[in-house]
């Protein structure tokens, strides 16, 4: 998607995974209106002309609404780039209004809502969990011919690996151009590791090696128990389980329940039979990993960038990262977010010209700098500054080359929503994950068949 100033895949990402907080609730986004309303009702029409390359002249003026989130590291980045975009545009003014978000369905309730009451964004921040259901509503512009049209366009492609960009496209088409984005990689206690004489984990490390290391580094009782492994009990940070065992809840096309597939009941099982038969993690409720990793109780855990910031901060910093270890595929999860330009807006030149110089070098080097979320931008996350730490920090971007992203149908919330609450029967053993996967298979192929219809 952690820092609570940079929205991250645990703020950013909290939404895809329903992390501590619990579930997420199902999707309950309000119906489109019948017809839109014009974005000129809250954004003055642009009077600038447009050269043949996209670019517009510095005479452009608009006014410009922006439906965002973040945090306060947020605010500082998006406003350096707004002061850069001034100084070439300084008759275009720009809104940015931000918004608190619970789930990624109340998010874009609350676009809808402005979009009713006669404030149309000109641009829109969503990540993957909620594009689909703005796109659904037909609120979001597809930005290919800006991106050919665009000198600066092949640049910013060409600088974002297509892991990146193909997810944030549906029926083929391109809406949101990534800015940031998170994955899943294990964590490790490298001292641990070398007082248990044990070597690091290794890139193809397999489920049996790492189950094996999660034993030997658990030790002692009580209060003064180690952990071998904390389990990242949420949505986005279970699913490389499943990814590694080569299945995910939903079909490839993220249109059926696949939680009848046994390799997901092998995957559930191993994750439930970490607490309940090997003991090496504890209960999943009440327990949080990002405060037992860096205090020394646990040699393990799951995450994505997000809580490096926050371990350097507590000065701890003897860890490193590692791929995800794997059953039958080398592989993880990632969640994307970006900018998109709202499909009825008077002003989509200067929206497009806006969202460059959110994306641009010098913006998304802010962000990783502020070291939450994983920059989209090759050039930018592959930096010296930005692999600095942890060691085998180049494993964050290098992922993308098998990565999926996490499954967004229309109805993420709902699929999110079953799936945990289903999880939470087994992970607690008032049900056998056998069961549990049946009742969750058909309620999620009723929600599924729903949104077909």
């Amino acid at each position: 998607m952690s820092s609570k100033d940079r929205f991250p895949r645990r703020d950013f990402l909290k939404l895809t995974g329903a992390a501590g907080a619990g579930a997420l609730l199902a999707a309950c986004a309000a119906a489109p209106p019948a017809a839109a309303p014009s974005a000129s009702t809250a954004s003055g029409a642009s009077t600038g002309t447009s050269s043949s390359g996209g670019v517009l002249t510095a005479d452009a003026k608009a006014t410009i609404n922006i439906f965002n989130f973040g945090g306060d590291n947020d605010k500082k980045i998006y406003n350096d780039a707004y002061a850069r975009f001034s100084k070439k545009y300084p008759n275009v003014t720009i809104n940015d209004n931000f918004t608190p978000v619970t789930t990624w369905s109340e998010y874009s309730n609350k676009i809808a809502t402005q979009i009713a009451g006669g404030k149309a964004p000109d641009i829109i921040h969503i990540a993957i969990e909620g594009m689909r259901l703005l796109v659904s509503k037909d609120f979001l512009l597809p930005v290919d011919d800006l991106l050919k049209s665009d000198s600066a366009g092949k640049d910013l492609i060409d600088d974002i690996a297509s892991g990146l960009t193909e997810p944030m496209k549906v029926g083929g088409k391109f809406y949101v151009v990534p800015d940031s984005w998170n994955n899943m990689v294990i964590h490790y206690n490298t001292k641990m590791f070398a007082d248990a004489k044990l070597d690091p984990p290794k890139p193809n490390w397999t489920w049996d090696d790492f189950l094996s290391a999660a034993k030997a580094l658990t030790q002692g009782e009580g209060d003064k128990k180690v952990w071998g492994f904390g389990i990242p009990y949420f949505n986005f940070g279970l699913t490389p389980w499943w990814l590694t065992n080569g299945t995910y809840q939903l079909s490839d096309d993220w249109t059926q329940s696949n939680l009848n597939d046994p390799k997901m009941l092998e995957a559930v099982t191993f994750v439930h039979d970490l607490v309940h038969v090997h003991k090496v993690s504890p209960d999943v409720k009440g327990t949080d990993p990002t405060a037992l990793f860096p205090a020394g109780r646990m040699a393990m855990s799951g995450w994505g960038h997000w809580p490096i910031q926050g371990f350097l901060k507590a000065n701890f910093k003897d860890f490193a990262v590692q791929y995800w270890p794997r059953k039958t595929k080398a592989t993880t999860v990632i969640g994307i977010g970006g900018f998109g330009i709202f499909k009825d807006s008077q002003n989509k030149e200067v929206a497009w010209e806006i969202i460059k110089e959110l994306v641009s070098r010098e913006t998304l080097q802010a962000s990783a700098t502020a070291g939450v979320a994983i920059p989209a931008r090759r050039s930018v996350a592959e930096s010296k500054d930005f692999l600095a730490f942890p060691p085998n920090s180049e494993i964050f971007y290098g992922c993308l080359k098998d990565a999926k992203p996490v499954a967004s149908p229309a109805n993420f919330n709902e699929l999110e929503t079953i799936f945990m609450r289903h999880l939470d029967e087994i992970m607690t053993n008032a049900t056998t994950p056998d069961a549990g996967l049946k009742a969750a298979h058909d309620e999620l192929s009723a929600a599924m068949a729903k949104l077909k219809a």
